[in-house]
């Protein structure tokens, strides 16, 4: 994919126009590895974090303090967008936040098919009918607050800017949409690795045990598949990506509480997802939607 330069300050000092040589390598070798770049800086900018402030020496364990874990992805890709595509490609990602004159399918299928199949793997646990437990009416009426601090706190907002903003986009182009999108399945399920060694993060994915970071790395790749297929039917909408990012994040806390029994369950509900993501890519073709850009 073509970088676009990024344009030289017009300012009255000699000295501050002019490049130094380091600043001008250092953009040289971002510009030459764009990929390697982002996802360097994303996992540079959390892991510090998690490793200093939730694992050597942890700040209480709440939405709030685990939140600057997720700046990762979003400085990386607005940084590297910027690096790339320079003040143009940053309001171009901007506007992708706000794309949300996309058919009304796909509202549907994040907001209403995302959380079935949650719904339906959780379901299918032994004994998780058996345990379930109606919410109150107050509780009901949060949801929708609930929602909106999962997709602000819990990881799709500050997320899906490099994930599917930058990331995505570029894998696609250099190696096909399917293998572009297991590979940034894998990318993101490892990012997450340090997040084991927090009690909250590992109780809710399995625990720190191989096959409970398998199931994982699994899911984010089957994750992967389903919001790539909505990202490029809408033409690259973040939105439509945030939202689907959320429904997941907040149906998998919402069926803990629902259904005691299979709380944190993940081996069924990723079969369920793989059993749709599987369909998806045999539909498709592999396509997964994708229409490569013409010259």
């Amino acid at each position: 994919m073509a970088a676009n330069p990024v344009g030289t300050p017009n300012m009255s000092q000699a000295a501050v126009v002019e490049q130094s040589p380091d600043s001008s390598r250092v953009m040289q070798l971002l510009r030459r590895h764009p990929l390697i770049s982002f996802f360097v800086m994303a996992y540079a900018i959390s892991w510090t974090y998690v490793i200093v402030f939730l694992i050597v020496w942890p700040l209480p364990d709440t939405i709030v303090t685990d939140t600057p874990e997720l700046l990762g992805p979003v400085v990386a890709g607005f940084v590297m967008t910027a690096v790339m595509s320079g003040r143009a490609g940053v309001r171009q990602l901007l506007r992708r936040f706000v794309m949300w004159r996309v058919n009304g399918a796909w509202y549907l299928y994040a907001l209403l098919a995302i959380p079935a199949l949650y719904v339906i793997g959780v379901a299918l646990v032994p004994g998780a009918l058996g345990s379930f437990k109606a919410p109150s009416l107050t509780m009901s009426l949060l949801y929708p607050v609930f929602f909106i601090v999962v997709l602000v706190l819990d990881g799709p907002l500050l997320e899906e800017p490099g994930w599917r903003g930058f990331a995505l986009p570029r894998l696609q182009a250099r190696w096909g949409p399917l293998v572009g999108t297991v590979i940034l399945g894998i990318m993101w399920g490892s990012w997450h690795a340090p997040q084991y060694f927090t009690k909250t993060f590992a109780a809710a994915n399995g625990g720190l045990s191989v096959s409970g970071v398998i199931v994982f790395l699994l899911a984010t790749v089957i994750f992967s598949v389903l919001i790539t297929w909505a990202f490029n039917n809408t033409g690259g909408s973040l939105l439509i990506a945030i939202l689907i990012h959320t429904a997941i994040n907040f149906t998998q806390a919402l069926t803990s509480d629902l259904f005691p029994a299979a709380a944190y369950n993940e081996v069924v509900p990723v079969a369920v997802f793989g059993t749709a993501a599987v369909i998806v890519v045999i539909a498709t073709r592999g396509r997964l939607g994708f229409k490569r850009a013409t010259a």
